[in-house]
């Protein structure tokens, strides 16, 4: 068991990036859906685009001209159509992902919820990246339009401490759902150098690894015993991809440091891959420093 035990209390303050577009209602209906679960405070930034100013040239004199960021607050009060717990709004301009970044700053948000416009396989947006690289608050991008609290979530792991995290996490965020967690081992001409027995110790010995990992893993005994342990042969994104196509996961948790360049450009690009590929709800939970 490891010695210092992570919280397993969710985020106490919740920032909804929205661009107030279509494929922002699903965000900011789990964004919704999220704080009333945990009583978390709520709080919405919308970037305004340069050079948006509405004019009103035949406006009548008694007529004062709502500004954009008026109607853009005036929006998302509309769409949140309900008491939110501690409803904090930023309307501010500047570059989309810096602004989000300096907001969830600011607010001390522990998590980021965005929607995408992009479907599954296709690369990643500018800002969505840039928060995967930078944001030192968890990201939750939003593909699936709510249906109640997740259920079926799929964590994915590669023994390290960050993925413990992320384990962790995902079992004390949301306790009712049921708990699937992956390891994927991405062996390059595998079938060249393993015949079938040798094949079948190495899965073993993964295996071993992974009973491992959840033992030394600080869960209740009885939400230990119900994480269902997989490990597979491939690449991760394709792994977890098919999993939640033929499972029906509703969400899949990887974890992550904030790390330098060099990280993201030897090791770190799994989680990019990932986050694209995965036609449902992704969490990528930022793991303590230390």
């Amino acid at each position: 068991m490891t010695d210092h035990a992570p919280s397993l209390a969710p985020p106490r303050r919740i920032l909804l990036a929205t661009d107030l577009r279509s494929h922002s209602d699903r965000a900011l209906d789990r964004a919704v859906q999220l704080a009333r679960q945990w009583q978390a405070e709520l709080h919405v930034v919308h970037v305004l685009a340069p050079g948006n100013e509405e004019s009103w040239p035949t406006a009548p004199s008694w007529r004062q001209a709502p500004t954009t960021a008026a109607m853009a607050e005036r929006q998302i009060r509309r769409d949140l159509a309900g008491d939110v717990p501690g409803l904090v709004l930023h309307v501010t301009d500047g570059d989309p992902a810096e602004a989000i970044l300096e907001s969830a700053a600011r607010g001390q948000c522990e998590l980021i919820v965005l929607g995408t416009g992009e479907t599954a396989t296709h690369a990643l947006g500018h800002v969505t990246e840039t928060l995967l690289r930078k944001s030192p608050a968890s990201l939750l991008v939003v593909r699936e339009r709510p249906h109640g609290g997740y259920g079926h979530v799929l964590v994915g792991t590669d023994f390290t401490a960050e993925s413990r995290h992320g384990l962790t996490a995902a079992a004390g965020w949301f306790p009712a759902a049921r708990l699937a967690l992956m390891h994927v081992l991405d062996i390059p001409y595998k079938s060249l150098w393993l015949d079938a027995g040798r094949n079948e110790e190495l899965a073993r010995m993964e295996m071993a690894t992974m009973q491992s990992f959840l033992a030394d893993t600080p869960l209740p005994p009885e939400v230990r015993a119900q994480v269902l342990p997989l490990v597979e042969h491939g690449h991760p994104e394709v792994m977890l991809r098919e999993y939640v196509v033929e499972k029906e996961a509703d969400l899949v948790v990887i974890s992550a440091f904030r790390r330098g360049l060099a990280f993201h450009l030897l090791v770190g690009g799994t989680s990019r891959r990932i986050v694209p590929a995965v036609p449902t709800d992704v969490l990528l939970v930022r793991a303590p420093s230390d």
